[in-house]
């Protein structure tokens, strides 16, 4: 039997190819030796490098990053030195529809690194530096309220916020006392049975004729709000964020 080769015509492949030249020499489309696709440039760094703005009219799919994040589509943002900001969203409603914009914090280099809610400013002191402060964080969300006081013959009523009342659950509240130049005993008097009662505590001496001063820091959890799942399982939410701040979501619940 005679032996029957197939063959095919070969390609030579153009160390560049560029489609639509503009009058400043930028190519619309530029396509290099290593299969690099540039629009608006002619020296693309990635599969395909836009340089511009970009319009897709439809959905972005992603197949992970490296292995991982499973079919994600995974987005690298390169900060700016001298800047808190990595990314930058705008949302442009064209309807008086909701709308929900949802990220996945991950860090792609390093997924399991914790980090920390922060704030940048200049430094106060040293125009050479920025000073960094984190967030101090617990099982709940709480809100505190603090201020200086003296007592006038023994007692006085501490008004908190109007709004606190409507705030602050009933339960939870703590106040924490600290004498400031004495050594009289205080102590938080109840009223009608609460430490915190129509916005007002009240601090009492064991001598009527005290003037002690102290501060005081009251603090409360948010009413407005569910309780914190400090432990959920990691079968029942899907973990979001926005810039650093983490939080869960529930997979039984249904958006609509």
């Amino acid at each position: 039997m005679d032996m029957k080769y197939l063959i095919l015509g070969t390609s030579l492949l153009c160390t560049f190819t560029s489609i639509a030249i503009s009058d400043d020499g930028i190519a619309g489309l530029a396509v290099n030796g290593k299969g690099l696709v540039g629009v608006g440039t002619n020296n693309p760094q990635h599969t395909l490098h836009v340089a511009g703005d970009a319009k897709i009219e439809g959905m972005l799919y992603g197949d992970g990053f490296q292995g991982r994040f499973g079919n994600a589509t995974v987005l690298v943002a390169q900060q700016t030195i001298g800047s808190d900001i990595a990314v930058t969203l705008s949302y442009e409603p064209t309807t008086s529809g909701p709308a929900q914009i949802r990220f996945n914090a991950i860090d792609p280099v390093n997924p399991g690194q914790s980090h920390f809610k922060t704030f940048v400013i200049n430094h106060p002191q040293d125009e050479n530096k920025y000073l960094v402060h984190a967030t101090i964080e617990g099982p709940e969300g709480a809100v505190y309220y603090r201020g200086s006081s003296s007592l006038m013959n023994g007692r006085i009523t501490v008004e908190l916020p109007e709004y606190f009342e409507s705030l602050t659950r009933k339960d939870g509240r703590t106040i924490q006392l600290t004498n400031i130049d004495g050594f009289d005993k205080i102590a938080i008097k109840r009223i009608n049975g609460e430490k915190i009662n129509l916005g007002k505590f009240v601090v009492i001496s064991n001598s009527k004729t005290s003037y002690q001063s102290f501060d005081w820091e009251v603090k409360a959890v948010r009413a407005d709000g569910p309780e914190l799942v400090v432990e959920p399982r990691r079968s029942n939410v899907d973990v979001a964020s926005f810039g650093p701040y983490t939080f869960g979501i529930d997979k039984n619940v249904v958006e609509r």
